[in-house]
C-alpha cells in the first residue's frame, strides 16, 4: 500500500503510539481517502517535512509567481504558503474585534453603483436591466457616508472592490478586499487617524503575540525570513511617529538625496527610503530630533496637499494649502489612508463644481449623495485600509499577488 502512494494524496493512519528508545508511530493500518495524481508540479510542494529544508529555500527561485498562480492549490498546500493565508483570516477577524468593541457597525454597501468620478478610467463597465449604465464600485466610501447622517455615528466595511488596473504591477490588482471605515468625531479630526493608529496596533501587535498566529507567522518564516518581524515604533502615548508632508519632502531632499517636488505624491522608492530611515533611525540626529517613537517600521504623513487629495477632504483651517489627511505607511508601502470629510452640503457642492474636471452635484447620480448631507450630517472622516497590502507588509511579501489566494489581474483570472 504505501509504495503505491503518491505525494499529496490522503490518507488516514491508525497505529499505536511508542515512546522508547524513540517516538513513533507503529502502524497498522493506512486508509486513502483520496489519491492524488503522480504527476502533479514538481518544486511548487514542500512541507518542511524532515530532508525537505533545501526544497523549501530554492522553490520561490525555481519557479516564477505566474507559475505558482496557474498551480495556485499544490502552492497553497504548501504549510508556509497556506500560513499566510490563514494570517489574512486572522486579521480579518482581528479588525471585526476591534471595530465592533470600539462601537463601530458594519454595514454592507453596494458592489454595483451608479456613479462615477469624471476622468476617472479604472471603473469596470457592467451590463445591467433596461441598458441604465452601473459599474463596478471601487469603494463603499460615500455609502458609508450617507449611513453616518443616518445617524450611525461609526461604520465599517470589509469587501471585495474593483479597479480597472490595465497595467500588471507588483502593487496593484484588479480585486482586493479592503476595510473601510467613515466615523463621526467628537473634538478634532485626528480622533480620525487615533483611530485607524489603534487599529493597525492592534492587528500587528495581536499577530506577533497571541500563540495561533504566532505558530502560523513562523510557518511562514521558513519562506519569508522576515515575517512579522513589524517594529511598532510608539511614543509615551502611544502614538507611532508622524511627519507631516513637508517634512518628509524635506528629509528626501536633505538626508537621502531625492530630487522630489512638494508638488508631488511620493513615489515608491521615496516611501521605501523614508521607511527605512524611520526603521535605523536613532532620534538624536538633528533632522529626526522632533520626530518620536523610532526606530520604527510604521509611521504616518499628515497634512496632504488638497491637489493629491480627493475632492471631499476638508482643507485645514487657516492653511488653504493643506488637508486634514493622512496617509499610514507600513513597512516602506502606503498600507492605510485617512481624512476629514468635508460635512457642509454647500461647501460640498463647491468642492464638487471647483474639481478639475468638475462633478455636478445636480447630476442624478449624485442625488442621494448630495441629500445626505443636506438632511443633516455630523462632522467626519474615515479611512480605508487594503488588506491584502497589510498582508504584504507585515510578512514582507515582494509581491501584492502573494497575498491574495485568488489574484486577479489583466492578465490573470484563473481560477
Amino acid at each position: 500500500m504505501v509504495q503505491i502512494l503518491t505525494p499529496e494524496s490522503i490518507v488516514r493512519v491508525s497505529g499505536n503510539l511508542v515512546s522508547a528508545p524513540t517516538t513513533f508511530i507503529q502502524v497498522s493500518k493506512i486508509v486513502v481517502l483520496a489519491n492524488a495524481l503522480a504527476d502533479l508540479p514538481k518544486g511548487v510542494v514542500s512541507h518542511g517535512a524532515p530532508g525537505e529544508e533545501e526544497a523549501i529555500e530554492n522553490q520561490l527561485g525555481a519557479l516564477v509567481l505566474h507559475e505558482r498562480l496557474n498551480n495556485r492549490v499544490a502552492d497553497v498546500k504548501v504549510a508556509a504558503t497556506g500560513a499566510i493565508f490563514k494570517l489574512l483570516s486572522g486579521i480579518f477577524q482581528l479588525a471585526v474585534e476591534h471595530q465592533t468593541t470600539g462601537g463601530f457597525h458594519w454595514v454592507s454597501t453596494p458592489g454595483l453603483i451608479n456613479y462615477r468620478i469624471p476622468g476617472d478610467d479604472d471603473y469596470f463597465p457592467v451590463s445591467y436591466f433596461d441598458n441604465e449604465q452601473v459599474w463596478l464600485a471601487q469603494t463603499g466610501e460615500f455609502h458609508l457616508q450617507i449611513a453616518l447622517a443616518m445617524d450611525f455615528k461609526r461604520v465599517f466595511e470589509i469587501r471585495n472592490v474593483f479597479r480597472r488596473e490595465r497595467k500588471v504591477s507588483s502593487r496593484h490588482l484588479t480585486e482586493y478586499t479592503a476595510l473601510e471605515v467613515m466615523m463621526a468625531f467628537e473634538h478634532d479630526w485626528q480622533e480620525i487617524l487615533y483611530s485607524a493608529e489603534s487599529l493597525i496596533v492592534f492587528i500587528i501587535r495581536s499577530l506577533q503575540q497571541k500563540d495561533r498566529y504566532r505558530t502560523l507567522i513562523n510557518l511562514a518564516k521558513r519562506l519569508y525570513s522576515s515575517a512579522g518581524d513589524v517594529k511598532l515604533g510608539l511614543d509615551e502615548d502611544g502614538h507611532f511617529p508622524r511627519l507631516k508632508f513637508v517634512e518628509a519632502k524635506g528629509l528626501l531632499r536633505n538626508l537621502l538625496g531625492f530630487d522630489t517636488d512638494d508638488r508631488d505624491d511620493f513615489t515608491r522608492e521615496e516611501e521605501a527610503a523614508l521607511s527605512r530611515l524611520l526603521s535605523g533611525a536613532s532620534s538624536t540626529g538633528l533632522e529626526l530630533q522632533t520626530v518620536k517613537g523610532l526606530p520604527t517600521d510604521v509611521f504616518a504623513i499628515t497634512d496632504w496637499p488638497p491637489h493629491l487629495r480627493p475632492f471631499n477632504v476638508q482643507t485645514t483651517e487657516g492653511d488653504e494649502k493643506k488637508t486634514n489627511s493622512f496617509d499610514i505607511i507600513v513597512r516602506g508601502q502606503e498600507t492605510c489612508s485617512g481624512w476629514q470629510s468635508i460635512h457642509s452640503h454647500n461647501k460640498m457642492r463647491q468642492a464638487m463644481a471647483a474639481r478639475d474636471p468638475p462633478i455636478d452635484p445636480d447630476a442624478s447620480m449624485w442625488h442621494t449623495y448630495i441629500g445626505a448631507y443636506e438632511a443633516g450630517a455630523p462632522p467626519q472622516g474615515g479611512y480605508g485600509m487594503g488588506l491584502n497590502r497589510l498582508l504584504q507588509n507585515v510578512i514582507g511579501l515582494s509581491d501584492i499577488h502573494e497575498a491574495a489566494l485568488f489574484p486577479g489581474n489583466a492578465q490573470h483570472v484563473s481560477p
